[in-house]
């Protein structure tokens, strides 16, 4: 799918063009500013490339059909993050990364532009969910609110699942994280506290307890990457190693051209909504150069 998108959008004018590729429905816009592409199925950003850089976000050259998850981009993982707590028949991170939503464009100019995406049907029972997307310049913002219409309290978790686009994750490194808490779920949920900056030298699969900026350090591609975020107490840090050729939408292939770094609420910090509260979540990606 990355390589078609890649070639649609050099084949396009400037514009907004709706387009059918893989039997996914999408929306691509192209502008001065630089590309963006967004799908219908969840609402997933699947590719953002500013001016004059290359894409911020991995997306898989092997996705699978829908309705299956798209593998890259920024997948919406809600109402909750992981399996369901208490329901085992249940998809793994929530129903709105494959259910059905409709994009609005609310504004366009010459450095980005903004839309809003809603599910075309309640996704679940006593909330409802909107998802804004803002381009300016180098940056992409993501905010995800839910809001309880219930009339008793609701708890949720949730993730905006950034697949970032890297030359080699066996050479990067992530700053931001020194001396935060985690939860490592590839050794059963151990604690342990992060010793200098992250690496990533095999499988990872962390829940961190942190609020700030990540940077994500690229020496082959000569830039940082930079994950802001807001309404998150959990970054999710994710590669899956050798674990990739289990993966048929990944492969060993294409393992080390991704990371995912994610503002979450996860266990560690679940949202709970009184009856008529809402609350946001939300990421600003960006990218600048390495010095």
């Amino acid at each position: 799918m990355r390589q078609q998108i890649e070639a649609l959008f050099s084949a396009l004018p400037d514009g907004i063009h709706e387009q059918q590729l893989q039997n996914f429905e999408l929306l691509l816009i192209k502008g001065s500013w630089g590309e963006l592409a967004l799908a219908r199925q969840g609402a997933q950003v699947l590719h953002f490339r500013p001016a004059g850089e290359a894409p911020l976000l991995w997306i898989s050259d092997c996705a699978k059909a829908p309705p299956a998850p798209i593998r890259g981009g920024v997948p919406l993982c809600w109402p909750w993050f992981g399996d369901h707590p208490s329901q085992a028949g249940q998809p793994a991170h929530g129903v709105a990364r494959t259910a059905r939503w409709d994009w609005r464009l609310q504004n366009a100019g010459a450095d980005g532009v903004q839309l809003r995406a809603e599910p075309t049907r309640n996704l679940w029972s006593g909330l409802e969910v909107g998802l804004e997307v803002r381009v300016r310049g180098s940056a992409i913002e993501l905010l995800l609110e839910s809001r309880n219409v219930a009339q008793q309290p609701v708890e949720l978790t949730q993730a905006l699942h950034s697949y970032l686009a890297v030359a080699d994750v066996g050479r990067i490194e992530i700053l931001g994280l020194r001396d935060c808490d985690y939860l490592d779920k590839l050794r059963d949920g151990r604690r342990a506290s992060q010793d200098g900056e992250l690496r990533v030298e095999s499988a990872l699969d962390r829940v961190y307890r942190h609020t700030g900026v990540t940077e994500v350090l690229d020496p082959v591609l000569q830039r940082r990457l930079r994950v802001a975020k807001s309404g998150s107490g959990s970054t999710v840090v994710w590669n899956p190693g050798v674990g990739a050729a289990g993966l048929s939408d990944v492969g060993m292939d294409q393992q080390p051209r991704f990371v995912c770094v994610e503002a979450a609420n996860t266990g560690l910090d679940p949202v709970r909504l009184a009856p008529g509260e809402s609350r946001r979540i939300g990421t600003v990606l960006s990218v600048g150069p390495l010095a």
